[in-house]
């Protein structure tokens, strides 16, 4: 059955798929260096694997910014990373926890921090942030035996859909105090017999990150949700990585929610304890549907609490900004 429908995506791609070491997932198109997207037409650039909706002139200013960003880099092949892939069983990024509404929208919470968008229609969302730095905090380690956190984007996850598809950047301390950060994605859905490994946090080993870099993301369901599509951009380096998923089977593409996140992963607090870390602040974050787009102002926001009631983090969103800052 998983062969089937990996042939099923490979045939109804319009853009050409090469296999990766992992079973279903596969990488997109080198862009042609000579590219010029913003004179491509959105059907020239889909056929190329390039998804980022293009706006027209009707398109809602932060649509345009959004454009203007990531249209604004020169894609050059020799800059794409081939990924590498490190899954770790067990470890997962989906909500667990349980929110506690504080106000019409804002909750507390043991596991995500930052906001996203729980209603309407979401199949895509993007995101550019600053990689935090992170050191010890004075709160005690987590079960795991460290301090751990995760800064990312997805759709689904939040409150009514227990699947999400997510990328990101991990910033863990060890028990020595000795931080370290690797690039992420992740599609959960409940285990099953056939379950993918990227059900589970999958590491892209090779994709150079560290803290202070800016990378952008997008997340979206592609192909009348068939499959997924991750993006992952460093500004830095000028690395990126774009690769197309095989859905995980429980995957249920509820595209209810969009979000912009700092997590305390694997369940949160207590098994996972955050570091403190430099405020993660994602701009040009927009999400957007079939039938509309959105920015995380007045959206619904999270706090992480310890177990103790203590508040861990603060959320602030502005337009196309959120702001998610250590309060530990």
């Amino acid at each position: 059955m998983a062969q089937q429908v990996e042939l099923h995506i490979q045939e109804k791609s319009p853009y050409n798929l090469s296999p990766t070491s992992m079973n279903g997932v596969y990488l997109n198109p080198a862009l042609p260096d000579d590219l010029d997207i913003n004179a491509a037409t959105q059907d020239e650039l889909t056929k190329l694997g390039f998804l980022l909706p293009k706006p027209t002139k009707n398109s809602p200013q932060y649509m345009k910014n959004l454009w203007n960003r990531i249209s604004s880099h020169k894609w050059e092949s020799k800059n794409r990373i081939v990924p590498k892939f490190e899954t770790h069983t067990g470890q997962t990024h989906n909500h667990k926890g349980t929110a506690t509404k504080k106000t019409n929208n804002s909750y507390a919470d043991t596991v995500w921090g930052g906001a996203g968008v729980n209603s309407g229609t979401w199949t895509g969302v993007a995101g550019v942030w600053v990689i935090p730095y992170v050191w010890e905090p004075s709160e005690a380690k987590g079960n795991e035996g460290f301090w751990n956190s995760s800064s990312w984007i997805g759709i689904d996850g939040m409150f009514t859909s227990d699947d999400v598809l997510q990328i990101g950047i991990q910033q863990k301390v060890d028990a020595s105090g000795n931080p370290s950060y690797v690039a992420w994605y992740e599609w959960y859905a409940p285990w099953q017999p056939t379950s993918p490994p990227y059900i589970y946090q999958t590491d892209i080993s090779n994709f150079p990150v560290a803290p202070g870099q800016t990378v952008y993301a997008i997340v979206e369901y592609i192909n009348n949700n068939t499959a997924g599509y991750v993006f992952l951009y460093n500004e830095t380096t000028n690395n990126y990585a774009a690769f197309t998923l095989q859905p995980p089977p429980g995957a249920t593409f509820n595209a209810s929610s969009c979000e912009w996140i700092m997590e305390a992963p694997d369940g949160g607090e207590p098994n996972s304890s955050l570091p403190a870390f430099t405020p993660v602040v994602f701009t040009n974050a927009v999400g957007w549907g079939p039938n509309a787009s959105i920015v995380p102002q007045n959206c619904d926001t999270l706090t992480i609490e310890n177990t103790s009631g203590k508040a861990l983090t603060y959320t602030t969103t502005n337009y196309d900004t959120v702001v998610i800052s250590f309060t530990g």
